[in-house]
């Protein structure tokens, strides 16, 4: 099967591991969209790279638009009739995580998404990061560990949670230069600078409403990228407004990023938008 993926987080690995893709098949990493043809191709399947919510056309995906898809793992979930509660909680746990939803309580460290984006930082390309993602969750699954509550410590992933503790170290120096402001209508806005993961929750947790992370050397190309998530807030119509300025934006209903080729936008004209569009 030739399969389509753009970013390999946890949305897309469920959904890929939901679906049946394994190292077999034919599995290409898309900069953005998949091409044109996969999308309309039977024998195509796209994940998290367009055609949002054609799930009957083999793509799974619900960002760029303003129709509030789910997520990727849970149209597969609902597509293929699942009904086992261990794998529908994983759908749960992963949904949340991709939507930036806080859980209903703290999971002390590690937490999944903690080993996932450990191994982010340990696996250098998409194919591997992919993969070894499904790997994760299938281990989650076989286990019948509960994705709500901290994940115990296993041989294979002990260099994924030390890289992940030195993540969570680095992005402790950096919360010292939070900064705050306030929009038009009142919502709170915290701003970070920062190359560690986990800085959109961390700011929610300071009662943001909506969060902005700045990572000046993000991804394996190093580039400068902005990500703006909302606190149960929408903020997909900022899409449209920064795209006045740089074309390349996308995201869904709660969380926005900056082209993947990197944004030129100052962070204070962003601000300024936030600011007066929110």
């Amino acid at each position: 099967m030739k399969v389509f993926i753009c970013k390999p987080d946890l949305d897309t690995c469920l959904c890929g591991l939901l679906l049946g893709v394994n190292s077999d098949d034919d599995i290409r990493n898309a900069s953005g969209n998949a091409p044109a043809r996969e999308l309309v191709h039977p024998e195509a399947l796209c994940i998290e790279c367009g055609g949002s919510g054609q799930v009957q056309q083999n793509n799974f995906d619900h960002h760029d638009t303003e129709d509030g898809f789910p997520p990727a793992c849970k149209q597969a979930f609902d597509l293929l009739g699942c009904n086992d509660s261990k794998t529908q909680r994983l759908v749960s746990y992963v949904c949340k995580v991709d939507l930036s939803s806080p859980c209903d309580r703290l999971i002390p460290f590690p937490s999944l998404s903690n080993i996932f984006s450990g191994m982010l930082f340990v696996e250098k390309s998409p194919l591997s990061r992919f993969l070894k993602g499904m790997d994760i969750l299938m281990k989650v699954l076989t286990e019948g560990i509960d994705p709500f509550s901290t994940i115990p410590i296993m041989d294979d992933m002990k260099e994924y949670i030390t890289a992940k503790e030195k993540n969570r170290i680095k992005l402790a120096g950096d919360l010292r230069d939070i900064k705050y402001f306030r929009s038009g209508k009142g919502l709170k806005i915290g701003y970070l600078k920062s190359e560690g993961i986990g800085g959109i929750s961390t700011l929610f947790s300071h009662g943001c409403d909506i969060a902005v992370l700045f990572n000046p050397a993000y991804g394996d190309q190093a580039v400068p990228k902005f990500t703006i998530a909302g606190n149960g807030v929408c903020v997909i119509q900022m899409k449209s407004v920064f795209e006045r300025v740089e074309k390349g934006w996308g995201g869904h209903r709660l969380i926005i990023g900056s082209p993947r080729t990197g944004t030129t936008i100052p962070v204070t004209i962003l601000i300024e938008k936030l600011i007066l569009y929110l």
